[in-house]
């Protein structure tokens, strides 16, 4: 019941801090290209490269082909689409409290706010990738259909579980700054342990005793989510793979509480560490 409590009142705050949320996240996306000659363009660019790279590399160099004749392009783009909000917003998250010690120090500053403001830059660079998606998607013969809409439910998803898992990285590294290296390091781990690369029919030749083994990365869920939702050929409900559902929101609402009640737990102790 505290708990309910904790996460209604953090609603809340979310809702009466919406218009500096948006302000601190516009803040923080022109941060990043300050001084750049380009600018925002930059936030195109970056992506742009990016999947051109992965692209001419599994597509035409390892020749990694999904299954159903899926284009490679539209595979792997709903596969990065997620993890890449994802990493970013952990990642940016690590440094939200000892970047900002100016604000952190003031008493009314609600500073659990702040990974959140990550969240929302995160999903600029989400919806340009999701544009991409939605441009090359007629050019590979890949039709529009209201499944497309369901990724918005997996968007949440990665949503609650990376505000958690930032909560809690971003106390831990007020402490310990060793904490932004390790997690690289696991982030990269952690993305090749994730299918946005590899078919996911490639579980298939594991025991069936192991099979389940990757599915427990909840990235997995999200990641399928997302082609089941834009690949004609993996098209499904979200209600169809209910036990790995139950699973991913059991551990994503876990890693909330976790991350929401070490973050109030530390938070007195953030300005005399700063």
């Amino acid at each position: 019941m505290p708990t309910l409590k904790l996460l209604l009142r953090f609603l809340r705050r979310l809702l009466s801090n919406r218009s500096m949320i948006w302000a601190m996240a516009l803040r923080e996306m022109r941060g990043r290209y300050a001084g750049t000659l380009v600018g925002l363009v930059w936030s195109v660019l970056h992506p742009l490269m990016m999947i051109l790279i992965y692209w001419v590399v599994f597509s035409l160099g390892f020749r990694i082909k999904p299954s159903g004749d899926t284009p490679f392009i539209i595979y792997f783009l709903c596969g990065l689409l997620p993890w890449a909000a994802f990493s970013e917003t952990v990642t940016a998250s690590t440094h939200a409290i000892t970047g900002n010690p100016h604000l952190v120090k003031k008493a009314i500053f609600p500073t659990e706010v702040l990974p959140f403001v990550h969240l929302v830059a995160s999903m600029v660079s989400h919806i340009i990738m999701l544009l991409i998606l939605v441009t090359i998607m007629p050019f590979n013969r890949q039709p529009f259909s209201l499944y497309n809409l369901q990724f918005v439910y997996f968007l949440v998803g990665m949503a609650v579980f990376s505000v958690g898992l930032g909560w809690v990285v971003s106390a831990m590294n007020v402490f310990f700054r060793d904490v932004g290296q390790v997690l690289s390091v696991v982030l990269n781990m952690w993305f090749w342990l994730t299918p946005v690369v590899w078919a996911e029919d490639m579980l298939q030749r594991l025991p069936a005793a192991l099979q389940i083994v990757p599915k427990l990365n909840p990235m997995y869920y999200v990641v399928h989510g997302y082609r089941a939702s834009f690949i004609p050929s993996f098209y499904e409900g979200f209600w169809c793979r209910w036990k790995l559902g139950l699973y991913f929101w059991v551990v994503s609402m876990a890693m909330l509480v976790l991350g929401g009640l070490l973050f109030r737990r530390l938070k007195p102790d953030f300005p005399e560490v700063l």
